[in-house]
């Protein structure tokens, strides 16, 4: 088989786990909405913010190391899968240790149990094999889609069938827990290797690493501020209406948008050869992402009752007001995301870490100081301080590679005018007809119809002759491929 064959087959299973994960888990979501109360959102949230701070304090990289290691043996597999356990496992006792006082610094008595027994699944998943990142690296990911159709699938099942039966948190728990399993127990039945215990290139591993540790707990600090500022002044109950809504705004952006963005990053990385071109490619990049998450945020700001009602129920709507500034957050998000791994594919990884960690004090700072009045006040001082951040990291860039700020602005208009003319128009409409869920499908289908059309008459009469044009149309005619071709 050729290596692009391999790619693009490769390229499909990626996505197939990514339907499979994001499918079943707006699903799973859409309908504990309905069962479980915002409590039991809230410990969920809780215990997730706790783990996932906890695993990053030992997240060692090993993926990153095996794939980009140019000769791979069998002690780099078993050095990788013996700190795995090593590290997860003494992790585990850490966070069991200080549930206690973690579950009496939030206030929260039933965090002790559910802390200490979600972090269970941290030294399960470490023993699964190490084979599977030489999958990984090998591009071979078939084996790991087939596992995933068993861990998700047997997961989902779990949580559903005992949030049925008992209501609570513990459904949550026990799906993780059992996706942790099966994921430890699967790996061996679609990969040969069987490791043995060895710290040998424990040093080699380490050291690859270090930066990536310290920008991922300063990017998960930043992320979780508001969560954890929401539990504190707020309660339990509060954050997991906070959470959960700000978890409905993300939702195109993890399942589609973000996944979508990998060609634009892979044309940014191979226009690094000359700094017209990347800075070119850069500008081009940005402008498609903005056409695409203009008009999402804009239907999300203009009808957040609406869709809390559709996707959460009736229960959820005092929290609705709060989507739309999270319409801010999500647009950010997304264009963060982008900005950050044009960053990153410059090599400026120490450079991205030092304006985390300014922009995380800065917002911790801020949101102390203006936004612990109330819900609304946290949700729109949050959505506002990641667009200002968005823009000093795109200010960042622009003066790194100068792809010209200004080109950009003028390659968005198109996309914010007929947003803007399709919200307007959109808002008019009546319909004849009370039921939020078909309310929700016509007036969505109509502001796409109008936007996208807007957009495409917009750009031929605002762009026609200029270079960015004819970079746009060769694009267009390329999907999926997405070719980038100066001319």
């Amino acid at each position: 088989m050729s290596a692009s064959l391999k790619v693009l087959k490769s390229a499909g299973l990626l996505l197939g786990i990514q339907v499979v994960q994001r499918g079943l888990g707006i699903i799973s979501t859409l309908i504990l909405a309905r069962l479980l109360a915002p409590e039991h959102f809230g410990i969920i949230a809780l215990v997730t913010i706790a783990l996932q701070f906890f695993e990053l304090l030992v997240e060692t990289g090993n993926q990153q190391y095996i794939v980009q290691k140019e000769t791979l043996d069998d002690e780099d597999l078993n050095t990788a899968w013996s700190m795995d356990i090593l590290i997860k496992s003494s992790i585990a006792v850490l966070v069991i240790a200080s549930a206690p006082a973690l579950a009496r610094w939030f206030e929260e008595p039933l965090l002790t149990a559910a802390l200490s027994v979600a972090a269970l699944a941290l030294p399960i998943r470490a023993l699964k094999t190490p084979g599977m990142m030489r999958l990984a690296r090998e591009i071979n990911y078939r084996p790991l889609f087939r596992l995933t159709l068993w861990q998700k699938g047997l997961s989902f099942l779990t949580v559903i069938s005992i949030a049925f039966i008992h209501p609570s948190h513990w459904a949550i728990i026990a799906g993780n827990l059992v996706s942790a399993a099966i994921l430890a127990a699967g790996s061996y039945k679609v990969d040969h290797h069987r490791p043995r215990w060895t710290l040998s290139r424990f040093r080699q591993q380490w050291g690859f690493s270090q930066w990536l540790l310290m920008r991922g707990i300063v990017g998960f600090t930043r992320s979780q501020i508001d969560n954890l500022l929401v539990s504190r002044f707020f309660g339990t109950s509060q954050l997991g209406g906070y959470n959960l809504v700000r978890e409905v705004s993300l939702l195109p952006a993890l399942s589609a948008i973000i996944p979508m963005s990998e060609p634009l990053l892979a044309a940014i990385a191979e226009g690094k050869r000359s700094s017209e071109m990347l800075a070119y490619r850069i500008r081009i990049s940005l402008a498609l992402m903005i056409t695409i998450l203009t008009p999402v945020a804009t239907f999300i700001m203009l009808y957040p009752e609406l869709i809390i009602h559709v996707l959460l129920g009736t229960r959820w709507l005092e929290y609705a007001s709060l989507l739309e500034p999270f319409g801010l957050f999500f647009f950010s998000f997304c264009l963060f995301a982008l900005i950050s791994n044009a960053i990153i594919a410059q090599g400026r990884v120490k450079f991205l870490f030092w304006f985390d960690l300014v922009s995380t004090v800065s917002i911790l700072a801020l949101l102390l100081w203006f936004a612990t009045g109330s819900l609304s006040d946290m949700a729109w001082w949050r959505g506002w301080l990641a667009i200002a951040t968005t823009i000093a990291l795109l200010a960042a860039l622009e003066r790194q590679t100068g792809f010209n700020i200004g080109r950009l602005l003028f390659l968005a208009l198109p996309t914010v005018l007929a947003s803007a003319v399709s919200a307007s128009l959109t808002t008019y409409l009546e319909l004849p007809w009370e039921t939020p869920l078909i309310d929700l499908l016509v007036r969505g289908t109509v502001f796409v119809l109008l936007a996208g059309a807007l957009i495409v008459g917009l750009a031929f009469l605002l762009l026609r002759g200029t270079s960015e044009w004819y970079q746009l149309a060769s694009m267009a005619r390329s999907v999926p491929g997405l070719t980038f071709r100066r001319r």
